[in-house]
């Protein structure tokens, strides 16, 4: 069974890389986030290992990096901490070293800011030596970057959870959630995951706000773009109604 697992890896790669690996493992990752399936978001990560094996240089390790973000983030929805510890440690390592890169490296290090949060909220002691570093690392990336929708995406993320005592904001998250949006449109990339994540967060603030018709028209054309995603099509939509 396992042979037929890696047989049937080898061949993804081998027709992913003949058809443009980049496009198409942005599109696998497009897909394992909208089913948040974390089976999906490992086999993907095993894909774009195999492909970094094959062609070791930064662009591949940062597609490999952004793949194990995605999984990293996917075990928030259930608190898979086991999973997150068999991953954190190598996706940390990889962001140091491509946080020195010159293409890669405002998005790295905001990558990795963010990756401090994650290991903030499974172990909230660490806040307290991880917090100035995690908002450190963003600000370097933003002086680097401050039209980044990956950067943008990532110091909204932190205005988010960040309590007010220690420079959090609410609206502050949301200027900075549409921000990221409109640097993705300009990109062309609005089939990025994090382009919709950013919509499912947007909504949850104006619904924090008491502002109900926003949230629910932010989720309306979210599903709109995306009937399959279903964590607002389903979950947070289908609450309002």
């Amino acid at each position: 069974m396992k042979t037929n697992s890696r047989i049937f890896a080898l061949l993804m790669m081998v027709t992913l890389m003949a058809m443009g690996f980049p496009q198409d493992l942005k599109r696998l990752s497009y897909q394992a986030y909208l089913t948040q399936d974390k089976n999906s978001w490992k086999q993907n990560v095993a894909l774009a290992t195999q492909a970094h094996q094959t062609q070791p240089n930064e662009r591949t390790s940062f597609d490999l990096a952004l793949m194990e973000y995605g999984l990293i983030n996917a075990t928030m929805v259930d608190q898979d901490e086991r999973l997150f510890d068999a991953y954190v440690d190598g996706l940390e390592k990889r962001l140091k070293t491509l946080s020195s890169s010159k293409t890669y490296g405002a998005e790295a290090k905001a990558l990795l800011s963010s990756l401090y949060g994650y290991k903030i909220a499974y172990s909230p002691m660490k806040g307290m030596f991880l917090g100035p570093k995690s908002s450190g690392l963003l600000e370097e990336a933003f002086a680097q970057a401050p039209n980044s929708p990956i950067v943008l995406k990532m110091m909204a993320g932190n205005k988010y959870f960040t309590p007010e005592t220690w420079g959090g904001d609410k609206d502050e998250a949301l200027a900075l959630f549409q921000k990221s949006n409109q640097a993705f449109e300009k990109s062309g990339k609005e089939q990025d995951w994090m382009y919709l994540d950013n919509m499912a967060w947007m909504g949850m603030i104006y619904l924090e706000k008491e502002n109900e018709a926003k949230a629910k028209e932010i989720w309306t054309e979210a599903v709109k773009l995306e009937p399959n995603f279903h964590w607002v099509a389903k979950g947070l939509l289908a609450d309002l109604n």
